[in-house]
């Protein structure tokens, strides 16, 4: 089992999605009927709703060819198809691609095979204009309705994805010549971009700071409602009660929207530069 999304590196927080892939090794149809069955009964077992009524959120649309594929695939097929159809969008889903379970010695195989797939080709202008591209559809149109956009946790202006988007474009450019950028936690990506020179000090801090803003009141709206969401409250009574879990005092509701603004501008201002090159 390959770990990718939140789940690859490292970074599950309570809302998360347990984003997976499926390697076997085989090239009979026995061998994938057998893959298949148990990597179908894994989904079910893992995503099954919990005795207190919790369910984990298995996601598996991130491997080759998404839902219409199959669910387990086998390391030739895997080299083949990313030899043949792999997508942009792929090089950079595989940038927190780690192995998480199973056979250790396969796992290990899948990670080399990611890393020439995703840092083995230079990346063209056309690559960062598709992935630029990505990011501002999914500014527009992924943040479902009633949740707000000025407050937005996840996909927002400065929020999480800005930064992921960032680090993982950063190391899409840079990783074939700086191996030490190809981790797949978002924080320690940062760590050695900076430690490689390719971020400044300030800009890295700038990111950090909203992405641990961001993620720690993103949990702390999960633990308050009990339910995923990824924007600020907008009913004052609910953000008032978030910020006094935060650990808010003074006037507590606005002074967490005022920093939400403050921590989130910053960031946005260095993604424009950085990300957007504008």
């Amino acid at each position: 089992m390959i770990g990718v999304g939140r789940l690859g590196g490292g970074e599950l927080s309570y809302a998360s999605d347990i984003d997976v892939m499926f390697v076997y090794e085989g090239d009979s149809a026995s061998d994938f009927h057998h893959a298949e069955q148990i990597a179908t009964r894994l989904v079910g077992e893992i995503g099954a709703t919990t005795a207190e009524g919790q369910t984990f959120r298995i996601d598996a649309r991130l491997r080759p060819e998404g839902n219409q594929g199959p669910l387990a695939r086998s390391i030739g097929g895997f080299r083949h198809y990313y030899e043949h159809w792999g997508l942009t969008w792929e090089r950079q889903a595989l940038t927190k691609a780690r192995w998480v379970a199973g056979d250790a010695a396969l796992g290990a195989r899948f990670a080399e095979l990611a890393t020439s797939f995703t840092y083995g080709t230079p990346m063209t202008d056309e690559d960062v204009r598709e992935i630029r591209r990505m990011k501002a559809r999914i500014e527009r149109e992924r943040i479902p309705p009633g949740e707000d956009p000025q407050f937005h946790l996840k996909l927002g202006r400065g929020s999480l994805s800005d930064v992921e988007f960032t680090v993982q474009l950063l190391q899409l450019l840079r990783g074939a010549d700086h191996p030490d950028v190809r981790v797949p936690a978002t924080i320690d990506a940062l760590h050695h971009l900076r430690a490689d020179g390719l971020l400044d000090d300030d800009d890295t801090a700038v990111l950090e700071d909203a992405y641990r803003f961001c993620e720690r009141a993103r949990n702390a709206r999960y633990l308050q409602s009990a339910q995923p969401s990824d924007a600020l409250p907008s009913d004052r009574a609910d953000l008032e009660r978030l910020a006094l879990l935060l650990g808010y005092v003074h006037r507590p509701h606005s002074t967490l929207r005022d920093d939400y603004r403050r921590v989130t501008r910053r960031a946005r201002r260095v993604v424009e530069r950085v990300f957007y090159g504008t």
